[in-house]
């Protein structure tokens, strides 16, 4: 059942590597922790330069919400930069990846499947007018970037997301959703699915 995940009401903890906070948005399952989870989505305050933490067997994705952006170092590439409003950036947990603030800190959109168990897309969606989308996925988080508010509507079911808000979704939910924004917005789309 759809149910809007508020993000005052998130829960924070520090990182593996001690470099910054993470507010943990949803975990599954319920009580898995950072060593056997399926999937996890959470948002994250970078506060200074250094290396991300491993996470052998998972599949990552990175969308920058706020902050002037970070490089990131990926072992034997050329660096690369990552602005807020630019696409998630996919990468596997296991990486080595070193990343550098370009002016103070960063916040930033995190999703994490477990290789072979679970699989992840992560998209950005900019709109100002009302748009329709089709979930279909075994279960799914509409996330407000930026922007002021977001309505989403499915038959008699209605949320409002405010900013740093997420709308979980399970299977049960698959159908035909009404999206109507007021002004501007950027929604984080995470579908997830199983192996």
């Amino acid at each position: 059942m759809a149910s809007v995940l508020r993000h005052s009401d998130l829960p924070v903890q520090a990182w593996k590597n001690g470099g910054g906070v993470t507010s943990e948005i949803i975990i599954f399952p319920k009580d898995a922790s950072l060593a056997d989870f399926d999937w996890r989505i959470s948002m994250a305050t970078v506060g200074g330069d250094g290396g991300f933490s491993e996470f052998t067997g998972i599949d990552r994705s990175l969308a920058l919400l706020a902050g002037k952006g970070l490089a990131l170092q990926f072992a034997d590439q050329a660096p690369l930069q990552l602005m807020p409003r630019d696409e998630p950036l996919r990468f596997a947990g296991e990486a080595q990846v070193y990343a550098r603030l370009l002016q103070g800190e960063v916040l930033d959109f995190n999703v994490m499947t477990r290789r072979c168990r679970y699989q992840h897309y992560l998209r950005q969606q900019l709109f100002s007018q009302p748009e329709t989308w089709s979930f279909a996925g075994e279960g799914g988080l509409l996330f407000l970037a930026a922007g002021e508010s977001v309505l989403c509507r499915k038959g008699e079911l209605q949320f409002v997301l405010k900013p740093f808000d997420s709308l979980h979704l399970s299977a049960d939910d698959a159908g035909e959703w009404l999206l109507v924004p007021y002004g501007e917005v950027c929604l984080l789309v995470a579908e997830l699915e199983k192996c």
